[in-house]
């Protein structure tokens, strides 16, 4: 499920308890020492360091396990390759490709990489950013890569080298680089909600609907949505003189603008999610943790506590 969608189903049924529907949960695993290649890195004390050899070049994603099932064939209808292209140099620099949304758009990390050895004495790099960080083995030339944030609680990506990544076409109109697509720039805020046939113009669960979710538009082909005060960045793209394209990892909306309105559309019929926004100056202020304080916790409703009788 699209994280959005999830986000919203949680405000509806159980108001003030949010979900990240992300698929990188990124589980672990264990791995062996790499294979040998010719390839050398210099350690700070000038010695020669052969440890990462086997780790460097692209990678791309042949099958994972997700909570535990493993896809080999495709992934939430994606290809396998789309869920992680990894690429490994020598100047200790790494990038992280996916393609998770429905247009197939592309989405890079980058890291750093540093070199260590496992609790049982084998190779491993890690990938680190201020965010986030992975843990990479290799075993007779298949690279196991686990997220060491979440630990085993994650997702195991199993990836084989290639000598270039698969390229999928995507034809475009010619001009659109003239198009002024300043309308669509600006702050957002949600006028109404679509989640399969049910509509919300009022409120989403306990929130108001228009600070249950807030876009900002930037020139820079990005944007930034708070959804029920969680922000999350995504990045857009022109797909048509009158269309832009608005994505993150597993979701993806096409936007236009009707009548003033900046419409949002997953397109997705199965699980349908749209948002109609109107322009504002500024974001509505909402306080989110007091409205929060002021629900009762899901325990109390499900198990209330017995009234004490009185003494005698």
């Amino acid at each position: 499920m699209k994280k959005l969608f999830c986000l919203c189903m949680s405000a509806v049924l159980l108001a003030g308890a949010f979900c990240g529907c992300d698929k990188k949960n990124n589980k672990g695993g264990p791995g062996s020492k790499p294979v040998s290649t010719t390839a050398q890195n210099t350690t700070e004390t000038g010695d020669i360091d052969n440890s990462s050899a086997g780790f460097l070049g692209k990678w791309e994603t042949y099958k994972v396990s997700v909570n535990g099932e493993m896809y080999e064939t495709s992934y939430a209808g994606y290809l396998l390759s789309s869920v992680c292209r990894l690429e490994i140099t020598d100047d200790k620099k790494a990038k992280y490709y996916d393609n998770l949304n429905p247009r197939g758009k592309e989405r890079v990390v980058e890291y750093n990489w540093d070199m260590s050895v496992d609790e049982d004495g084998n190779d491993m790099m890690q990938l680190l950013s201020p965010d986030d960080r992975f843990d990479l083995w290799i075993n007779q030339g298949e690279m196991t890569m686990k997220n060491s944030i979440m630990g085993d609680d994650g997702d195991i990506y199993y990836l084989l080298p290639v000598n270039e990544f698969k390229v999928v076409e995507r034809p475009t109109e010619a001009g659109l680089d003239k198009v002024d697509y300043s309308r669509f720039m600006g702050k957002w805020e949600a006028e109404e909600i679509t989640m399969d046939e049910e509509v919300f113009t009022e409120t989403l669960g306990d929130y108001p609907v228009n600070v249950s979710f807030q876009l900002e538009m930037s020139k820079d082909n990005t944007a930034s949505m708070s959804v029920l005060n969680s922000e999350t960045t995504y990045e857009w793209e022109p797909e048509k003189k009158d269309q832009l394209y608005l994505w993150n990892d597993m979701e993806g909306f096409s936007m236009t603008v009707e009548g003033g309105k900046l419409i949002l559309d997953n397109e997705n019929p199965e699980s349908r999610f749209k948002l109609k926004m109107k322009k504002v100056e500024s974001f509505t202020e909402y306080d989110f943790e007091a409205a929060a304080s002021s629900i009762p916790d899901e325990n109390i409703i499900l198990e209330p506590e017995e009234e004490e009788e009185p003494a005698t």
